[in-house]
């Protein structure tokens, strides 16, 4: 129990502040994108549509972490914003983790930033594959609805039955076995390898 408690915490560390920024920053850009007024400053990062799933998938050890923003508007092009601003916030953390690379933290101090840029970059990596399942928000999911079926209004909103699947989708091994399998952990492995190697 105390093992599993200090991963915990430590995994809420390392993923708290990227997730906060992300989801801040994708919320930021649709609104911008469309001209909506956000309905207040921390609009995107009080949903428990966020914060259950990333808890979940942290307290089962998954390596899958997510957390969606709060959806502004329906449809394809808004999914394609909100992809756009994970792969924006990917490129970043790239970039940063480069960076951390060459540039270790003080003697006796934490590397939180070299951790913290790392974690930027994947989590938003598990955010861009996200966008191939066919869920309410994400571009397969809106693509699917435009085509087959009709999303209802209350899988936009976070709504206890929306939340309650996501919550079982990112705390069972799933979402590793597939997008993870598949996309992810291959496309960060390389990522990360490229780095180092020139770092």
């Amino acid at each position: 129990m105390d093992a599993w408690l200090s991963i915990v915490i430590r995994q809420c560390i390392l993923y708290s502040l990227p997730v906060m920024i992300s989801l801040t920053a994708v919320s930021w850009l649709e609104a911008r994108w469309h001209k909506m007024p956000l309905p207040h400053p921390f609009f995107s990062i009080t949903s428990r549509l966020s914060w259950l799933p990333w808890f979940a998938a942290i307290a089962f050890h998954r390596g899958i972490i997510i957390a969606p923003p709060r959806i502004l508007k329906r449809g394809m092009q808004a999914a394609l914003i909100r992809l756009t601003g994970h792969a924006i916030l990917c490129l970043i953390g790239i970039a940063l983790y480069a960076w951390t690379l060459n540039h270790p933290s003080p003697s006796g101090l934490p590397p939180l930033h070299h951790w913290w840029a790392k974690v930027l970059m994947f989590f938003n990596l598990c955010m861009m594959a996200m966008h191939v399942l066919p869920l309410p928000g994400m571009l397969a999911g809106e693509w699917v609805a435009t085509r087959w079926l009709n999303f209802p209004a209350s899988l936009y909103t976070p709504s206890m039955a929306l939340v309650i699947i996501l919550v079982l989708l990112a705390a069972s091994p799933l979402l590793d076995l597939t997008l993870g399998a598949l996309i992810v952990f291959p496309v960060y492995e390389q990522i990360s390898s490229l780095l180092m190697q020139q770092g």
